[in-house]
């Protein structure tokens, strides 16, 4: 815990707002794991939605965007880089006769600012023409350099993977251990925040971390981000961020080709990892990772969630949040939200038929699952199941158990993928189960049948990671 705990109405809150705010989460189905709000400070609502916990991390996608752009701040603080560093200074293994010479006038600042002269994402286009990228050892920093700026560094903006990649490996040329490294030692222990002993992250096949997504961080740590930028950089009275750092990052910069058909808090403009909003800024990531920061009511909220219509989740903190602050309400109310937090849940699925004590099925064609997913079986084990899945071969299993949630974990390739999963047999013909990945924001189902001895296995939505739940792996099976 590293931020102290208070009620809305005593940091003047209106706790009916918050209500509203958890209710129409649930009436628009936005998929939350959990939700943290702070005012002045003080941690004022909280609530995870079981079997997602407090002390779980989670992938947050393009969140880490933030992480990797405070690690940046960090790293000039101590003179190690400037802002003003062109990126290839750190680079310097790569020709620069060899590249677009606007390559050579990209800095610091422009991969911040995803102004670094490519019209679009240009992540996909440094893979065109690679077979082998995904061989082990593979270096794809050439290859980003061989994808060449369209425009000037500083001209256009384009949400670009590429440039946030570039961060990360210029981070890890000037500190040692990369990302992590930087983040561990300097930040997350500042803020006695647990996430420092096992910062998960995916990386490149060199074990770069990605930048631009990939890291694992509990609710908390996003919390205490928010606070710590809300704060213009002081931590509890300590600094650890430059307030000039902290005005710099959280406005926008530079000019804007932003699609006008995109969401309205996606057409505000970008800081450095920080997008402008109908109120304050926010860093976030796929599938409804947010971090808010509201500097007027001096708010910061944390949001997990598994769902992609990340526009609803912000009208409905403009609706019902944001006219809260600084409203008197009914303090009988504040008992009622904590009530509600502290019994947020997932039904877990029934299986109120007893099945067979073993079964076997082909996967069916109208399954989204990566294809080398060929067969699935179910077997009994005590009250419960384990289901195994086949890929390319290799027997896969997870446990599941019907009207509980219970905890397993995929086997694979030297990984370790945690799952928490329900479900058993709905009646004498049908095995259904659902399965969460539980340090993702992802879900899929298993449905097999007996009489026609195919199963489904479907995403509730498919990672960005693609449709193979092992891309999803970040755990070392030791």
């Amino acid at each position: 815990m590293t931020l102290p705990r208070s009620t809305p109405s005593a940091q003047g809150v209106d706790p009916a707002g918050l209500l509203a705010f958890l209710d129409s989460a649930r009436a628009h189905d936005l998929g939350f794991h959990s939700l943290m709000v702070a005012r002045h400070g003080r941690v004022i609502a909280e609530g995870w939605w079981s079997p997602y916990a407090a002390h779980r991390p989670s992938l947050v996608y393009s969140l880490s965007k933030t992480l990797t752009a405070t690690a940046v701040a960090l790293l000039s603080q101590e003179g190690l880089l400037t802002l003003d560093d062109l990126v290839l200074d750190h680079l310097p293994e790569i020709d620069r006769s060899t590249v677009d010479p606007r390559w050579r006038r990209v800095r610091i600042r422009h991969c911040l600012s995803m102004t670094i002269g490519h019209e679009t994402d240009a992540w996909d286009r440094v893979f065109e023409g690679h077979p082998d990228a995904v061989e082990p050892g593979t270096d794809w920093v050439p290859w980003v350099f061989a994808v060449a700026p369209t425009t000037e560094p500083g001209t256009v903006f384009a949400y670009n993977q590429v440039a946030t990649y570039l961060l990360s490996v210029v981070v890890g040329r000037v500190a040692g251990g990369g990302l992590r490294g930087v983040l561990r030692t300097r930040l997350l222990p500042a803020l006695s925040l647990p996430d420092g002993g096992e910062l998960l992250w995916h990386t490149d096949l060199l074990g770069r971390e990605l930048g631009f997504s990939g890291a694992h961080v509990g609710t908390e740590t996003i919390l205490s981000l928010a606070q710590l930028y809300l704060d213009r950089g002081l931590w509890q009275g300590r600094r650890i961020l430059s307030e000039a750092w902290v005005d710099e990052a959280t406005v926008a910069f530079g000019p804007d080709n932003r699609d006008p058909a995109s969401d309205p808090d996606w057409r505000r403009g970008y800081g450095y990892s920080f997008w402008m909003q109908a109120v304050g800024y926010r860093g976030d990531g796929a599938f409804g990772q947010f971090l808010v920061v509201l500097p007027e009511q001096d708010v910061a909220i944390a949001i997990t969630s598994e769902q992609p219509r990340m526009q609803e989740t912000l009208d409905a903190l403009w609706e019902h949040v944001v006219p809260a602050v600084g409203r008197i309400g009914n303090p009988t109310l504040d008992d009622e939200l904590a009530e509600r937090l502290g019994s947020l849940g997932f039904e877990p699925l029934e299986g109120p038929a007893l099945g067979p004590d073993y079964a076997e099925f082909k996967r069916s064609g109208s399954s989204d699952f990566s294809t080398p997913y060929t067969a699935v079986s179910v077997t009994r084990e005590g009250t419960g199941h384990v289901v195994g899945l086949v890929r390319d071969g290799e027997h896969l299993s997870f446990r599941t158990g019907p009207g509980e949630w219970v905890e397993s974990a995929i086997l694979a390739r030297g990984w370790r993928l945690p799952v928490v999963a329900s479900g058993g047999w709905v009646d004498e013909d049908t095995f259904r189960a659902e399965a969460r990945i539980i340090d993702t924001p992802h879900t899929f189902r298993v449905e097999a049948r007996l009489r026609s001895g195919d199963a489904d296995l479907v995403w509730r939505f498919v990672p960005l990671m693609g449709p193979d739940p092992l891309a999803l792996c970040v755990r070392p099976a030791g």
